[in-house]
């Protein structure tokens, strides 16, 4: 387990959000993380160990169970970014695990995640051995009321494990589990929650073959960055801003990510002929290229993708990089790979549409 992986702050502000409705106060929750609450704001990376730090000062602080679930209810699709995305349209709920499983830098899981397929489902285990006892309770609850959530979100229906398992030590919960996720819970050697077969295989209501294919590779290259950028400072750049391609993140909070101060960052960019103007637009613009080209989702769903507040932010930066509109680039794609269908069944039409 590497407890120095920098993630985003939407844990951490899912936590004092938590806190604060507790009646904790944000510098309480924070003490001994090293994490400046002025940065949090801007969303600036943090490490795992100062998220455990947190989860340990509310435990010590408000510590009692069904403390978590609360804070799994905090989470949606929408938290989890373009991975989001590309689960909501993948073909079944099953897909839609096996897509989190793959790209599980991209997800807010603090603990190992082991998928086990059984005769009567799949069971999803949560890896508790890497936290203290501490903090077990709240980040299993945590992870768990999560995934029912998001599930259900999937599914546009109420979803309800087959069963619960959980190592954790207080038998007393068992009730307030079960009442929670309305299915049988039982004490085990492993946290997990299995679900119903007949649950894998439900079609998903928004599910998109094209558009979940064009967001797995998208979160593929998130996770693997631009292969033809061969110099290490802007590949690990290129690795930032791709992995948070849903904000517009300033050249400080990548310095920070990476170690560096921003005076820093520029000077070794320069070195290796690069500079991070250039390599955010070409993320950008890579980006927004292929979801026009490669799905139907809407120029302000594009445009949440790529960090702008709007649409219209979203199509003044396109023209400057292809001086086009993002709609016009996408309808003269679509013709461009109509052509050679055309020349094959209508000559005439495509000399006549070429020269018109």
């Amino acid at each position: 387990m590497d407890w120095r992986e920098r993630r985003d702050s939407t844990n951490i502000n899912y936590l004092l959000q938590l806190a604060a409705e507790e009646g904790l106060s944000t510098a309480d929750c924070l003490q001994g993380s090293a994490i400046d609450a002025a940065g949090l704001a801007g969303n600036a990376p943090l490490q795992l160990w100062q998220e455990l730090a947190v989860i340990r000062n509310l435990v010590a602080a408000v510590g009692r169970p069904g403390l978590g679930l609360r804070l799994g209810q905090c989470y949606h699709l929408t938290s989890l970014g373009l991975l989001g995305y590309t689960m909501l349209a993948s073909r079944t709920l099953a897909d839609a695990i096996a897509v989190s499983h793959q790209f599980r830098p991209l997800s807010l899981s603090i603990c190992p995640v082991t998928l086990v397929e059984l005769p009567e489902g799949l069971e999803m285990r949560l890896d508790a051995s890497v936290l203290p006892a501490d903090a077990r309770s709240m980040v299993i609850e945590r992870g768990l009321a999560a995934w029912c959530g998001v599930f259900a979100e999937l599914l546009q229906r109420p979803f309800v494990p087959a069963r619960i398992t959980l190592a954790l030590p207080d038998p007393l919960a068992q009730a307030l589990y079960q009442g929670y996720f309305s299915c049988p819970v039982s004490a085990a050697e492993h946290n997990s929650l299995l679900i119903a077969r007949a649950d894998l295989t439900s079609p998903l209501p928004l599910a998109n073959a094209a558009t979940q294919q064009t967001c797995a590779e998208l979160c593929a290259r998130l996770c693997a960055g631009l292969d033809e950028v061969q110099t290490p400072l802007a590949r690990q750049v290129l690795q930032v801003l791709m992995r948070q391609s849903a904000q517009l993140l300033p050249a400080a909070v990548v310095a920070e990510q990476l170690g560096l101060s921003e005076r820093s960052l520029h000077r070794r960019l320069a070195g290796e002929r690069q500079s991070y103007r250039a390599l955010d637009e070409r993320v950008r613009r890579r980006l927004a290229e292929r979801l026009l080209r490669d799905s139907r989702l809407r120029l302000d769903s594009i445009a949440q993708q790529l960090g702008y507040a709007e649409a219209a932010s979203f199509s003044r930066a396109f023209k400057r990089w292809t001086g086009q509109a993002p709609a016009h680039w996408r309808q003269v794609q679509a013709v461009d790979a109509l052509d050679p269908l055309l020349s094959v069944f209508t000559p005439s039409i495509t000399a006549s549409h070429r020269h018109a």
